[in-house]
């Protein structure tokens, strides 16, 4: 009889191990997100004026643009394209441009965000992925107002430099050109995420290019969006 009682002991024993660990589990968690959120929150707060302390070392110059021009009464409206990893460049030096950038709706989303926006970038969240059908009516919607559009076509997850067709349709149902973009810098680093990411040195030199439009046909069919 007296083993009886031992067991019972061993079983709650192990039940209230059990049960701390879910306990410890959710409270890993609850702090995890607190730091996220906490993080997010100086990101987002501080991220833009780090940007622009960083960004007045470097020696920046535009080359190309006569398309768009930063005269509003000469000026047109376009689609910017630019790969993924050039996006603190734009974000940045959108001096020609009054941008509605479409940002992906995710937790890295977040934080280009709030950065973004803080530079004067107003975000429209959603990707490929997550969202798609509002961001593309959001979108829509900006560009009748008159103002530019801002698309990464390889983001937000990649491939790496391969065209998606979100661009395109933005342009066949607008009527708005696409305008390549990109920006090269002296001496930067690249991170080792998939878009290979881009940061300028300080006090290092960039040129921003912006290529010929292209104008895409009005309406196309899924066979006209992917040729």
């Amino acid at each position: 009889m007296a083993a009886r009682p031992r067991r019972l002991l061993r079983l709650r024993s192990k039940r209230g191990r059990k049960g701390r660990g879910r306990c410890d589990d959710r409270g890993t968690g609850m702090r995890s997100h607190v730091m996220r959120s906490a993080l997010a929150e100086v990101i987002g707060r501080l991220g833009p004026a780090v940007v622009r302390v960083w960004f007045s070392t470097i020696r920046l110059r535009w080359c190309g643009g006569e398309f768009i021009h930063p005269d509003p009464r000469t000026r047109r409206n376009a689609i910017g394209v630019f790969w993924h990893q050039r996006l603190l460049g734009f974000g940045y030096s959108h001096g020609r441009f009054r941008p509605r950038i479409l940002i992906s709706a995710s937790r890295d989303g977040d934080l280009i965000a709030r950065v973004s926006g803080g530079l004067g970038c107003v975000a429209i969240r959603g990707s490929s992925r997550r969202g798609p059908v509002g961001a593309i009516r959001g979108l829509l919607a900006v560009a009748k107002d008159g103002y530019d559009l801002a698309v990464t076509p390889d983001g937000p997850l990649g491939p790496l430099h391969v065209f998606q067709v979100g661009a395109v349709y933005l342009a066949s149902q607008t009527g708005l050109p696409i305008v390549p973009l990109t920006v090269s810098y002296g001496r930067c680093w690249r991170f080792k995420s998939w878009d290979r990411f881009i940061l300028p040195w300080p006090f290092t030199w960039g040129v921003l290019h912006m290529g010929e439009p292209v104008f895409v046909p009005r309406d196309l069919d899924a066979a006209g969006l992917e040729a």
